[in-house]
């Protein structure tokens, strides 16, 4: 007699709009006509948005801005022009809250020791850290099991742990550093690769800022198509791993990123680094033909033999009056045990 044995692989999928709903040192107040009008800390700032077609909400609310950026037309660059005192740089403050499990087996809202950023008026509208990936952070957060009895316990910095069994998390495409100081400040050992060095050196200066370890961060000015390719030769792991990768851009070396045609390959070799007890693996995208969907039905099959839920849908901001403006798109596992 023949016995068959079936093993299934549950793959759970969710489609979201995905923010932040917890305060900090940002807030979107309003938007309109081409702009969104936002708050980071004391400095208000107008910066455009091509989808925003709508009229303003409060259009009271944007005559105190501290600065606007004039999209360049043509060959001609973008500028800011400031209308107001602007620190360079200035700072902001992350203090995400978090649902942490009580010992009845419910949850209770914990705060995460503050992370803060230096922010700068770049010469591309950007201020150098993008408000809509909060809700990643906290998502990122809540996998990782050790934030339980570390805030319980409420220690100075409750999230310090041995480097011998701190998670280990590969932020790819990791810019100035977003990602890599929440997760470093929660005690993981985080590798950030990034292929641009005034991104790593600013990232540098947000790790100084907040007083990490030296050895919290893993600095690599790299190809991170390259680099993960090493590492798997290496017989690398990992508990988490981030990608943001560009819709378009270039290697240390010259070698050109485009995000359609590279994306597969990175993430299939990306897999095989998530190690047995990997909680995550998120990609993010910004200004891609491509959609949610698409970057979904990818991980979908990448992630095929490995159990979890996946979600994909759009980063958003929510602004005061409670409308949704979308700002990307991601896809993202998480392991069943999260």
């Amino acid at each position: 007699m023949l016995i068959y044995v079936v093993f299934v692989i549950y793959v759970i999928c969710l489609v979201l709009l995905e923010t932040s709903n917890n305060p900090w040192d940002f807030e979107l107040l309003d938007t309109g006509n081409g702009y969104r009008l936002e708050q980071w800390g004391d400095i208000l700032l107008a910066r455009p948005d091509p989808q925003i077609i709508w009229k303003k909400g409060t259009p009271k609310l944007w005559e105190k801005i501290s600065a606007k950026f004039i999209a360049g037309k043509g060959e001609e660059r973008g500028r800011w022009e400031i209308k107001g005192k602007i620190p360079d740089p200035w700072i902001v403050n992350f203090d995400g809250i978090h649902p942490v499990k009580s010992a009845g087996g419910g949850t209770a809202p914990q705060s995460f020791n503050g992370v803060k950023f230096l922010l700068k008026l770049s010469p591309f509208k950007h201020t150098g850290l993008f408000a809509e990936q909060a809700a990643q952070w906290e998502w990122m957060l809540n996998r990782l099991e050790m934030l339980d009895t570390r805030l319980k316990m409420g220690a100075k910095n409750p999230m310090q742990k041995a480097n011998n069994l701190s998670p280990r998390i590969l932020n790819l495409f990791a810019y100035t550093g977003g990602a890599t100081m929440v997760l470093a400040k929660a005690g993981c050992q985080v590798t950030h690769v990034d292929a641009s060095k005034p991104a790593i050196t600013w990232a540098n200066e947000n790790h100084k800022l907040n007083n990490l370890p030296a050895d919290s961060v893993r600095w690599m000015l790299d190809d991170a198509v390259k680099f993960v390719k090493r590492e798997l030769k290496r017989g690398a792991k990992y508990d988490g791993i981030i990608m943001d990768p560009p819709a378009f851009g270039h290697s240390p070396t010259g070698k050109t990123w485009k995000f359609n045609d590279d994306l597969p390959g990175l993430l299939a070799d990306c897999v095989q680094l998530l190690s047995d007890d990997a909680k995550f693996l998120i990609i993010n995208g910004y200004a891609t033909n491509s959609s949610a969907v698409a970057i979904n039905n990818l991980l979908e099959d990448a992630m095929r033999s490995t159990p979890g839920k996946i979600e994909f849908g759009e980063l958003c901001l929510k602004q005061k009056s409670g409308r949704m403006i979308s700002t990307g798109i991601f896809s993202r596992w998480s392991s069943l045990s999260t």
